[in-house]
């Protein structure tokens, strides 16, 4: 654009070079000839014609012959001034290097620092070679300006950590479906705490505890019942209350109990505060919708699975906090094995669990 500019006003500038002169009476002169010729100044033929007598007024007419643009341009430097000073040319280099910045988060970053340095130079070749003022101030503008932008690049791009279990967490279920770190730190800003759980600690009471939170087991067991009837285990890195996250308001009560099987951390969030967080982030809702859901219909299988094969429940020991083994021989008319169900749920993470599960189911079959 700048160059068009130029381009434009030497066009003007060559166009003005036709004149005109004002009218003038001398009784002096005696004698114009018709025409005459004379050389300009640049070269140029230029002939005057005259419109009266030769006493009288008249009026001069210079018609000049006008140059092609490509004369005009090719003659316009004659002569060539020496190389700038090398403040300048480093200056330009770095300019060039920041036109070939990648489109990347790094490359925003060589963007502005080429810049910042090219202005540097660019500063000095206006202060100490050719001591431009106007050159000094918009220089330093650039710089301020460049750094700014630098700074807050340069804070997006700092890595953001977690702490073990939480960096568990995110690498199971939230970087498989493309949530960044930035969005995750986002909704783990929503966390109330991180509670700890004792061996046989209820963690909710069917019909007691209200449904205020959504938690998260980070490490460790826990069982859910009804009515002291075993439904499923809740193993790390499923949710507790993932049933409750649909459809149920913040003023109801849970309709199961929940106890810790051994020692447990289970992250838990403000429930209402993390919905109004990703309200406005449709791929967070989605994404928490499709977690939460695929959570739901596991714990559908497993409470099918559980209520298909067994009408047992649990012995009122584990109400009362005793501390005696979770899984149990069940006594005659209890069915056909709760133990044995809630032993083949263990076996996906414990393989201990694999032997006691198939000693109790011998000891039941074994006649009496």
């Amino acid at each position: 654009m700048l160059f068009l500019g130029a381009l434009t006003i030497g066009m003007i500038t060559g166009l003005q070079n036709v004149t005109t002169d004002l009218p003038s009476t001398g009784s002096d002169v005696t004698e114009v000839p018709e025409s005459t010729e004379r050389t300009s100044e640049m070269g140029l033929l230029e002939t005057t014609k005259l419109s009266g007598s030769q006493v009288g007024d008249f009026v001069n007419v210079t018609i000049q012959e006008q140059p092609s643009m490509w004369e005009l341009y090719l003659h316009h430097c004659p002569k060539w001034r020496p190389i700038n000073h090398i403040f300048f040319q480093v200056a330009n280099i770095f300019f060039l290097l920041s036109f070939l910045a990648p489109h990347t988060p790094s490359g925003l970053i060589w963007l502005r620092v080429a810049l910042i340095i090219g202005c540097a130079f660019s500063g000095m070749w206006a202060w100490s070679v050719e001591c431009y003022l106007d050159g000094v101030l918009w220089n330093s503008a650039f710089i301020v300006i460049n750094f700014v932008y630098f700074s807050v690049h340069f804070y997006l791009m700092k890595p953001i950590k977690f702490h073990k279990d939480i960096e568990e967490v995110y690498v199971a279920l939230f970087k498989p479906l493309r949530v960044s770190r930035r969005q995750f730190r986002r909704v783990l800003m929503c966390m109330r705490n991180v509670r700890h759980l004792k061996c046989h600690e209820l963690y909710a009471h069917e019909k007691v505890t209200k449904v205020d939170s959504l938690s998260l087991v980070l490490s460790g067991k826990l069982v859910v019942s009804q009515n002291q009837r075993a439904l499923h285990i809740v193993f790390p890195h499923h949710f507790l209350d993932s049933p409750e996250w649909f459809g149920v308001s913040t003023d109801e009560y849970f309709q199961v109990s929940i106890m810790a099987m051994e020692e447990s951390r289970v992250l838990v969030w403000h429930r209402d505060k993390l919905k109004l967080s990703i309200m406005s982030d449709g791929f967070l809702q989605a994404v928490f919708d499709h977690i939460l859901g695929r959570d739901v219909v596991h714990k559908l299988m497993q409470v099918s699975e559980t209520m298909a094969v067994s009408n047992g429940h649990l012995p009122n020991s584990y109400e009362e906090g005793e501390d005696k083994p979770m899984l149990v021989v069940k006594k005659a008319g209890d069915g056909p094995g709760i133990t044995a169900l809630l032993n083949r749920q263990l076996q996906a993470t414990d393989p201990n669990a694999w032997r006691l599960g198939r000693i109790e189911e011998a000891d039941h079959e074994t006649p009496v």
